[in-house]
């Protein structure tokens, strides 16, 4: 029975050995495994001295376990140290992406300000412009009618004239009238007889002095009633001309001022609609810029997303790796353990059949 169960013992002790040189043969592979991963990890880090380390390391034949740890917990330490200072890099670039987007914010709302107080002055200018050009249109058609009035003027005192010259072209010929019935009176009297005496030569006198007498008082009192009735006419026109002339006068003088307050006008208007341009220029290159910006801004971003999620990536591989390490080191510590109570057990059962 003892030696069945010796025998039964020694069977089971060396399937336990077998299994153990397996599980030995796993952790050196695991243990292989974890020193190219960490070579790997130094690779990825870009540090030419640890990775000389690694190589020196899968050379070796034996490193201690607490080595091994030491060696996790300072790639795991530097690799959050990397971690921490990428995201403070990262956090620096955004708050000065976010500075510059700012500038430019402030730089835009400058601009559209400048380009507001432009186009108020603008409209101010064109109100004035508008006035003013209001004001030489009223004076252009005041003195449109007044030198219509000029015209009318002109036309009645050629009328007058026209009829100064009637008139006295009728007194001539009343004078010429008078004077041939004179003339036919004296042919008259001298054809009547020769013997007349001197009182008929008297009387021949107070006709001729009674006829030129009434024809003075007829063409006085034709002058006089041409006189009151056309007097107070060329008064008036000369009054109306003597206005107008005076109006003419200022009406030209006011053109001449507002031609002259036009022309500066005028030219601050090019002035400003120059500086409008180019204002406008200056705001579409602030807009490509601003664009650019965006464009390089979102670039950047979606950069420093897709780096933090490859290194939150290989993070968590290595955190997985490095667990699944520990549950086999755990698993191959307890049947460690076990294999030791076993030999133990066995070495007892064999010192006891020495005894």
């Amino acid at each position: 029975m003892d030696t069945i169960f010796l025998s039964t013992g020694r069977y089971e002790l060396g399937e336990l050995g077998s299994q153990m040189e397996e599980c030995i043969q796993e952790v050196q592979r695991l243990e292989e495994k974890r020193k190219q991963l960490l070579a790997e990890v130094l690779k990825l880090r870009g540090n030419k001295n640890r990775e000389e380390e690694a190589e020196g390391s899968n050379d070796e034949e034996e490193v201690t376990e607490e080595q091994m740890d030491s060696k996790v917990a300072e790639l795991m330490d530097i690799l959050k140290s990397e971690e921490e200072g990428r995201r403070e890099e990262r956090k620096k670039e955004i708050q000065s992406l976010r500075e510059e987007r700012a500038e430019e914010e402030r730089r835009m709302w400058k601009v559209n300000l400048e380009r507001q107080e432009l186009q108020d002055e603008l409209r101010k200018l064109k109100m004035r412009l508008f006035a003013m050009v209001r004001a030489c249109t009223h004076s252009q058609a005041s003195l449109n009618n007044q030198r219509r009035e000029v015209e009318l003027l002109k036309r009645e005192e050629e009328k007058l004239q026209s009829l100064v010259l009637q008139l006295t072209e009728e007194s001539c010929h009343l004078r010429s009238d008078k004077q041939q019935q004179l003339l036919q009176l004296q042919t008259q009297r001298q054809a009547q007889t020769s013997s007349q005496n001197s009182n008929a030569q008297q009387e021949l006198t107070e006709c001729r002095r009674q006829s030129c007498g009434d024809i003075q008082q007829y063409l006085q009192g034709g002058l006089r009633a041409l006189e009151n009735r056309y007097e107070p006419i060329l008064l008036a026109l000369l009054k109306r001309r003597e206005a107008t002339a005076g109006a003419l006068v200022r009406a030209k003088e006011q053109a001449q001022e507002l031609r002259a307050q036009l022309r500066p006008l005028s030219d601050e208007i090019q002035q400003l609609k120059l500086r409008r341009a180019c204002l406008e220029e200056k705001l579409k290159i602030i807009c490509i810029h601003r664009k650019e910006d965006a464009g390089r801004y979102k670039e950047t971003v979606y950069f420093l997303e897709e780096s933090s999620r490859e290194l939150k990536t290989e993070f968590k591989i290595q955190k997985k790796k490095t667990k699944d390490i520990e549950e086999m080191r755990d698993r191959l510590t307890k049947q460690l353990r076990l294999y030791r109570a076993a030999i133990e057990d066995h070495n007892e059962c064999d010192h006891e059949q020495e005894t």
